[in-house]
């Protein structure tokens, strides 16, 4: 009786103590697992959160970019400006008006396009002639002048009735075609006014009269 009572607890403890090294065999394997994974995936948020950060940087603009410059002073270049020619307003053959504008100044200058015209307080400029085009721009030699022809109605009446108008601005164009900046010339009207209609037109700055007044 007492030999059967140890051979049952001999047999409980081996029982008990290949259970217990069953269970901390699996504790360690499933704890040394999980600290692994959990670095891989602490490894990979980070990195996923590098790259992200990363992304969302290059698509902010940097702060301290400067911004454009909309006030930046106009590259005049070598175009004749007010400052440059003197605009006088001729009364020409057919009702036309002559544009002359002399250089008054030291250099030369050059006479770009065609002049931009505006009567009385017209938002509008008047059209061009195309057909006007010199091959080249005129280079205007101080003491020298660039002319243009201005036609103010259409000789057909397709610019309508028309109205009288008492004062001419003039604006030069840049070497691009664009305005210059600052205050256009102003010559004074023959007569104090002109009549002119909705198919006003100008010729390009030519080298001479007679070439203005063809167009």
């Amino acid at each position: 009786m007492q030999h059967g009572r140890t051979l049952r607890l001999a047999g409980a403890a081996l029982a008990f103590a290949a259970a217990f090294t069953l269970t901390a065999c699996g504790s360690n394997g499933d704890g040394d697992g999980a600290k692994k994974d959990g670095k891989d995936d602490k490894g990979t948020q980070a990195a996923g959160a590098s790259t992200a950060g990363a992304s969302a940087g290059a698509e902010e603009p940097a702060e301290d970019e400067p911004a454009a410059d909309d006030n930046k002073p106009q590259d005049k270049g070598d175009a004749c400006g007010p400052g440059d020619l003197k605009v006088e307003a001729k009364k020409a053959q057919g009702g036309r008006l002559l544009l002359v504008a002399t250089n008054t100044g030291g250099k030369p200058c050059t006479a770009y396009g065609f002049p931009f015209l505006r009567f009385d307080q017209d938002q509008a400029t008047a059209g061009v002639g195309e057909e006007t085009k010199p091959k080249a721009p005129v280079k205007v030699a101080p003491g020298k002048a660039a002319y243009a022809g201005v036609t103010p109605t259409a000789a057909d009446g397709s610019g309508g009735p028309g109205r009288d108008v008492k004062k001419l601005s003039v604006t030069f164009q840049t070497q691009g075609g664009d305005p210059l900046q600052g205050d256009p010339a102003a010559p004074a009207l023959p007569g104090g006014s002109l009549h002119v209609d909705d198919q006003a037109r100008a010729t390009y700055w030519v080298g001479d009269e007679a070439a203005a007044l063809r167009g």
